[in-house]
């Protein structure tokens, strides 16, 4: 592309994870569009050609895999779209199983300003500006959200950002647990396994790991398929939810 200014895609069904990305590529001075699943990603990419796309995996309606294998198609051997996968989980075998279904590589969630700079250094897609700090914080077992996280974010968009993210949060929060709790109460375990990955990313993106290890908890078991492993755990998520929310709206806003 001409000019000094590069178009990005971010696709995330997480508003977080969205606002995130979007600012650590505007750093590197990117434009980007979003999409919130692989559906709406593929209506886009007929539209626009993008220097890089970031492409989460488990997202509603379509998900990365499929979304990709589509882009690949119609893009066909004319050129090629560099494609970073982000996935919240990183169990054996999610590497392959992105790069077997089109995309050149992949970064785990939260991801961090470093992991972009590295990514779109390693594949040739020159960023105008670099020397960003990478900032590294030592979070005591008091510590609600990661000091070091915040400082990150802040790096990124200032104070403006970081309570802006944490609106979306307590958002995120309200309407997530609240699905888990019905998801529960109905045995509805699709429905607790998704709200309890969409809180995960929230979570791990904003530095907030009691509940990020809480969900990643949850979200096994409503794998699993263990529903009394379940209603176990959420005995703890009134009190957790309100020491998280206290804490918050006392210190950020």
């Amino acid at each position: 592309m001409t000019g000094s200014l590069r178009k990005a895609l971010v696709v995330d069904d997480n508003a977080i994870n969205l606002k995130v990305a979007v600012k650590m590529l505007e750093r590197l001075n990117y434009h980007s569009d979003t999409a919130v699943n692989g559906a709406e990603a593929v209506e886009l990419f007929k539209q626009h050609r993008y220097d890089v796309i970031l492409m989460d995996i488990q997202m509603p309606v379509m998900d990365g895999f499929e979304a990709v294998r589509t882009m690949r198609t119609l893009e066909g051997t004319v050129y090629h779209t560099t494609i970073i996968a982000l996935t919240a989980n990183t169990m054996a075998g999610d590497r392959e199983r992105c790069l077997q279904a089109g995309m050149d590589d992949y970064l785990a969630k939260p991801v961090k300003q470093t992991d972009i700079n590295g990514i779109i250094e390693k594949w040739s897609v020159p960023a105008p500006h670099s020397g960003f700090a990478n900032i590294h914080s030592d979070v005591g077992q008091s510590s609600i959200i990661d000091p070091g996280r915040l400082d990150e974010i802040r790096d990124i968009g200032g104070d403006e950002l970081i309570r802006e993210l944490l609106t979306l949060f307590l958002q995120d929060l309200e309407q997530c647990t609240a699905e888990i709790v019905r998801g529960t109460e109905a045995k509805d375990l699709q429905t607790v396994n998704e709200c309890a990955h969409k809180l995960k990313g929230s979570a791990a993106n904003l530095g907030i790991e009691s509940l990020r290890m809480w969900c990643e908890s949850v979200e096994q078991s409503a794998r699993d398929q263990q529903l009394e492993a379940v209603i176990q755990q959420i005995v703890s998520l009134d009190g957790m939810k309100e020491r998280i929310r206290s804490y918050i709206t006392s210190t950020h806003f």
